[in-house]
């Protein structure tokens, strides 16, 4: 291993590399080998360094003992070393690493670590600070450990990649004994040969009890292992759960949808609000989830950017634990007519004052629907933000009694014209609006003069007109006119 030997066109490159000060330093491909981590190292000037990528560069356990050992990479808060030669031997010299106190995450995937390397890094009593360790497709599961590292797991760890592995149900059983798991928020076990017991052991593991994210997708998982993962005493956090291409069966499934539905319940839940966001929830996750009893006394219940249509949004529709709902977000997902059709059909949901549709797939269709629900008349806030609602939607909507309450309103983005705009504006019905939010369209000054002499702009304090077709003498007349002067906020 003699640097001097490494090619002419590697020592250049780097030499450019270092010579710009950039705290990511992309060595990848390079082939640099063990001879370039030794020239590397010798450099003086890596203080500012912080995520190198040395994947695919043929190093070995000796280049990495030479990396883990120089002074010189202090600043090291991310090391990339995917696809090279790395065994347990390399991965035990940065787990006792004393230079690299900042390391807050390790990419491993694609090299020859098994066991005791594995284990070390994880039980590491020099990385204080590694939050991310990521040993996909390694050799972790061909060893039977007769001794474990020593230590802790450390401090920070709270993401553990051992994806496409060779784990088997005794593998899992000595890595629960050492307590490997016990800081975990994430563990990713998919693509290994783990079966019913396997899943039982993580089941009954107390020290998985931090756990949000579990990975068990492609093992050879039962509807057995199901059941006992979902009825686990000790995974009350667990949120987010994938085992797809198992053989679990329709009781296994239903059993592990209501075991989410009801952590992601007890975690998200704020006295009686419930915040759902961008949790991948689909049809099914709404099913287990509507005939959760403790959904009950819930006034506040928000859906944003999720995966679900109108199936789902009829399982809340028919949820005898939603009466006391008072507010619905369902922005970013896939209603349609269909779903407000439901909604507006339910008696459970009497109580709504406040229904955010944005971006929802909505036509004038929905909004009849709405504006003929016997049980949706007390309506205060909705929100109709990127939805097609045409000339007839806005009609609808200024000419039904069912939307006499509402004192918000935001049609942004819905190609609101003058004639839609006007026929808000001069609605008898929409005489209580003191918000009205209408960005993004195709307003004009006709519009500004009808809303000047409307009923509705003595009452109105917020108005919001930015990217509209307003000219520059439009907007001066929206500032010097006294009837605005009443608003608490105009934006244009």
């Amino acid at each position: 291993m003699r640097p001097e030997n490494k090619d002419l066109n590697f020592i250049q490159t780097l030499n450019k590399k270092l010579t710009r000060k950039d705290p990511v330093l992309d060595l990848a491909y390079d082939r640099m080998g063990d001879a370039g981590i030794v020239f590397l190292c010798r450099n003086k000037d890596l203080s500012h360094v912080q995520k190198p990528d040395l994947s695919w560069n043929e190093i070995t356990d000796e280049g990495l003992g030479v990396l883990a050992g120089s002074g010189s990479l202090a600043g090291l808060k991310h090391l990339i070393l995917n696809a090279n030669q790395i065994g347990d031997e390399g991965a035990k010299s940065l787990a006792v690493s004393k230079n690299l106190p900042n390391l807050e995450s390790i990419e491993l995937a694609h090299n020859q670590v098994s066991d005791f390397g594995a284990l070390s890094l994880v039980k590491s009593q020099s990385l204080l600070n590694l939050g991310f360790v990521d040993l996909e497709m390694n050799k972790v599961g061909q060893q039977k450990l007769t001794r474990f590292p020593d230590g802790a797991v450390v401090s920070k760890l709270r993401i553990l990649n051992l994806r496409r592995n060779l784990l088997a149900d005794e593998n899992i059983a000595d890595w629960a004994q050492t307590g490997a798991f016990e800081k975990l928020v994430h563990l990713n076990l998919g693509w290994n040969q783990l079966t019913n017991q396997g899943a039982r052991i993580l089941a009954h593991s107390p020290t998985l009890n931090r756990l949000e994210t579990l990975v068990l997708d492609s093992n050879h998982i039962g509807d057995p292992g199901a059941l006992d993962i979902a009825g686990s005493k000790h995974l009350n956090n667990l949120v987010q759960l994938y085992m797809q291409d198992n053989n679990i069966g329709r009781a296994g499934e239903t059993a592990l949808l209501a075991m989410r539905s009801r952590n992601l319940v007890e975690k998200k839940r704020v006295d009686d609000k419930l915040n759902l966001n961008e949790q991948r929830l689909g049809n099914k996750d709404l099913v287990s989830l509507a005939q959760y009893e403790k959904l009950d006394g819930i006034v506040s219940l928000t859906l944003r950017n999720n995966h679900f249509d109108y199936h789902g949004v009829q399982e809340l529709a028919n949820s005898p634990y939603l009466k006391n709902l008072k507010s619905l977000n369902l922005m970013s997902n896939a209603v349609g007519d269909k779903g407000l059709v439901l909604l507006a059909e339910s008696p459970n949901l009497s109580q709504l004052e406040s229904l955010n549709l944005e971006n929802t797939g909505v036509t004038a269709l929905g909004i009849l629907a709405l504006s003929q629900s016997p049980h949706l008349n007390k309506l205060k806030e909705l929100n109709l933000n990127s939805n097609d609602l045409g000339e007839k939607g806005f009609r609808i909507l200024a000419d039904s009694g069912n939307f006499k309450n509402l004192t918000k309103l935001r049609t942004s983005g819905v190609s609101v014209g003058d004639t839609e705009f006007q026929a808000i504006v001069q609605s008898d019905t929409l005489s209580q609006l003191e918000e009205l939010e209408a960005m993004g369209n195709v307003i004009t000054r006709e519009s500004l003069d009808s809303l000047a002499d409307s009923a509705i702009l003595p009452q109105l304090k917020k108005l919001d007109l930015r990217r509209n077709k307003l000219k520059d003498v439009d907007l001066i007349f929206l500032a010097d006119s006294p009837k605005f002067h009443n608003l608490e906020a105009l934006r244009f």
